[in-house]
């Protein structure tokens, strides 16, 4: 069995596979296999992919219609052969010893998921520039070493794929893989991932060179141009509907309740409609998500619904008290639990003025 199965999804990437395959064929750990899950290319990314293959019998081309990032990574899970996945974006490239590190991470420390740091490389940037820029604090974790997973890890780690190993039976027992036909697949894959996960392992090399490009997706995403807008929504679905298949959706449903809340939160409102912001609403709460959604002044709004009935300002005051008066931990919990009842009064104001109509 081969170690490491490496997953590339492509599409018209003539530009940067070359580069990116090269990295790959040169790793200092040899036991690796290249898959190349082709989307449909309409470039010469074919006859790259064709000429790199003959070259190294490690590049395997796997080839499919266009049918969208999420499509070609399931592609290349349901072709890999190793003990451990990893990916790779077509317009990136892995530091020579990449493989090589996260394996021995895998092997040392056992755990599920490894992560590793990032060299954020931004096309209209010098690399003094680059050092200080937001991508860097948004890709690259402070954690460090073994850590048991939890909610906030799960919440604080970037959900993209390439600066992480998985150890693959633990993808094959649950059974772990991405919504087809929308962006933010990584979201649902990570969330899955972190869900059945015990342990991940941070290190602090900078194994990964992750290049931002002006028409990139991430790119997109930052500037607020999404192209589906109901994708966000849809990844939620696919995780509620995934746990519910699988009978586990009552043992995770706060974790899930918190994903959706999350997830409608970086929805752009101002492109949909009222109505169309309505039947949002109306979803999620027929799904009885342990958060209770409304419309409100264009967007839409989230509150914890237990102990709605009785948030008030008298309760307000009495935890922001608490809170001014309690340091560390506790101060830090008492300060969530305001913004807790400020939202759920909020909710209660927005409810009212529903039946009041």
């Amino acid at each position: 069995m081969t170690a490491i199965s490496v997953i590339v999804p492509v599409y018209n990437a003539e530009r940067y596979i070359a580069e990116c395959l090269d990295a790959l064929c040169a790793q200092t750990f040899k036991d690796i296999e290249i898959l190349c899950a082709d989307d449909g290319s309409v470039d010469g990314t074919g006859n790259i992919l064709i000429a790199y293959a003959k070259k190294d019998q490690r590049v395997r081309i796997l080839t499919q219609p266009n049918s969208g990032p999420a499509a070609a990574r399931n592609l290349g899970l349901k072709n890999a052969n190793g003990r451990y996945i990893m990916f790779c974006d077509a317009d990136d490239w892995y530091q020579p010893d990449c493989c090589e590190q996260m394996l021995k991470l895998m092997e040392r420390e056992k755990p599920d998921i490894a992560v590793c740091r990032c060299n954020v490389i931004i096309e209209e940037l010098d690399a003094k520039k680059r050092e200080h820029t937001a991508a860097e604090a948004f890709y690259n974790s402070r954690e460090e070493g073994l850590r048991r997973m939890n909610d906030e890890l799960r919440v604080t780690t970037s959900v993209v794929l390439w600066n992480k190993i998985f150890r693959r039976e633990f993808i094959e027992r649950f059974g772990i893989c991405f919504p087809e036909g929308c962006e933010h697949d990584d979201d649902a894959f990570w969330m899955l991932c972190g869900l059945f996960a015990d342990s991940v392992y941070f290190t602090s090399r900078r194994l990964y060179n992750y290049r931002i490009r002006a028409n990139s997706i991430m790119s997109n995403y930052f500037n607020k141009k999404p192209k589906n807008k109901y994708d966000r929504y849809k990844v939620c679905n696919f995780v509620y509907d995934f746990l519910q298949k699988k009978e586990l959706l009552a043992a995770n449903l706060p974790a899930v309740s918190d994903f959706y809340r999350r997830q409608v939160g970086m929805m752009f409102f101002d492109l949909f409609s009222a109505e169309e912001l309505t039947e949002i609403v109306d979803g999620l709460n027929n799904r009885h998500l342990d958060y209770l959604f409304a419309f409100s002044q264009g967007k839409i709004i989230s509150a914890r619904r237990q102990g709605i009935e009785n948030a008030g300002w008298w309760k307000l005051c009495k935890y922001a008290l608490k809170a001014k008066l309690a340091g560390g931990d506790r101060g830090k919990t008492l300060k969530q639990e305001k913004r807790v009842i400020r939202s759920q009064i909020k909710m209660k104001k927005v409810l009212q003025r529903q039946k009041a109509v």
